[in-house]
């Protein structure tokens, strides 16, 4: 079984100093379940800007800047702990630091799939972060609970284990909730969320809850544990009742969550009715449906539908802003002619379309 690990920056800290004994019982649980041939694992592991500020002594970033700096001088500290933990366990780890566009890109993926796979196979634990020094707004993935998803979707991962600092997801009473399907609509009324008090934190149990909702749709099957207590991740490895655990919904097309939840926006069309109509009964969208072209895109970028100033689908388009700007509201006939070429008769394909509307 193929397991991705996620664990918190709050896991790895004890009064401000790296936790050694964290990172050798995580270390420990995962060489026990390698041996015991119950999983191989795939780190996620956050903490380079919290080992920044360790080391700097700083007690907080200022801007964009700042925290990337300090992500650059703390990720050597967190792999040179993740290196010193794993080899007592006669382990050894593979640092990886992605981007946004190694997930929005087809070919930069399946190379990442491809590296970590040959990893795993070379008897070595991937540790996974996000290039934090050099992502800026426009290709930062997030936070490391929606990466994790995302290389869980990607390497075919059976099980996503988020270790935080809490017992797992809590109701209004206090009590950890066991289990939940997010196919049933009521149980975001049940949910207590706590705002983050820490120094560093970029998701917290929203964050969390709606990143393990997206993974449910890819047909994962989740656990948020305290990861404080390295052996709940063995349970959750070996299906226990341990913190909560989040059942796998309805499996979607990955090509359609991926276009859905992954990938940027370029751009976006403003449709007519008559388009509306069509989309959202399951047709492709024609050049005869656009109404309006915003936002400078190529082919296979991925575009929003807009109706009555509603976005309602997403999807890959067929030609670039340019080329939809001059055979917007014609027949598909018209194309060849106005264009000199004609690569579809789709603007959109529904195939390659996700519609927004419940």
């Amino acid at each position: 079984m193929l397991v991705v690990l996620k664990i918190g920056s709050s896991v790895l800290e004890k009064d401000g100093k790296p936790d050694e004994k964290i990172f050798d019982g995580i270390s420990s649980v995962i060489g026990d379940c390698l041996k015991e041939g119950k999983a191989k694992f795939v780190v996620v592991s956050s903490g380079a800007m919290l080992f920044g500020v360790m080391e700097t002594n700083l007690k907080k970033a200022e801007n964009l800047i700042r925290k990337q700096a300090l992500c650059a001088i703390g990720q050597p500290k967190l792999m040179n702990m993740w290196e010193k933990s794993l080899s007592k366990y006669g382990l050894k780890p593979a640092q990886i630091l992605l981007i946004h566009d190694d997930f929005a890109s087809k070919e930069r993926s399946q190379n990442v799939k491809n590296t970590i796979e040959e990893i795993i196979k070379m008897g070595f634990i991937p540790i996974v972060n996000e290039n934090d020094p050099v992502s800026t707004e426009e290709i930062k993935l997030g936070d490391n609970d929606f990466l994790s998803v995302y290389l869980s979707a990607l390497i075919n991962a059976e099980k996503l284990i988020i270790a935080s600092d809490i017992d797992g997801v809590i109701d209004e009473s206090g009590k950890v909730i066991e289990e939940i399907n997010f196919e049933d609509k009521e149980i975001w009324k049940k949910i207590k969320t706590i705002k983050s008090k820490k120094r560093v934190s970029s998701g917290g149990i929203t964050s969390k809850l709606s990143a393990t909702k997206l993974a449910s749709e890819f047909g994962i099957e989740s656990f948020i544990i305290n990861g404080k207590k390295p052996e709940n991740i063995k349970m959750a490895v070996e299906g226990k009742r341990v913190g909560t655990r989040i059942i796998p919904g309805k499996k979607y097309p990955k090509k359609i969550l991926w276009i859905g939840n992954v990938l940027k926006c370029k751009g976006k069309l403003e449709v007519d009715e008559g388009a509306f109509n069509a989309i959202i009964s399951g047709k492709s969208l024609l050049p005869s449906g656009v109404i309006k072209v915003s936002g400078n895109f190529s082919r296979g970028d991925m575009i929003e539908l807009e109706f009555n100033r509603k976005t309602f689908a997403k999807g890959i388009s067929n030609y670039s802003s340019a080329e939809i700007n001059l055979i917007k509201g014609k027949k598909t006939s018209e194309i060849e002619r106005i264009l000199g070429y004609k690569r579809e008769d789709e603007i959109i394909h529904r195939d390659n379309m996700m519609i927004l509307l419940d």
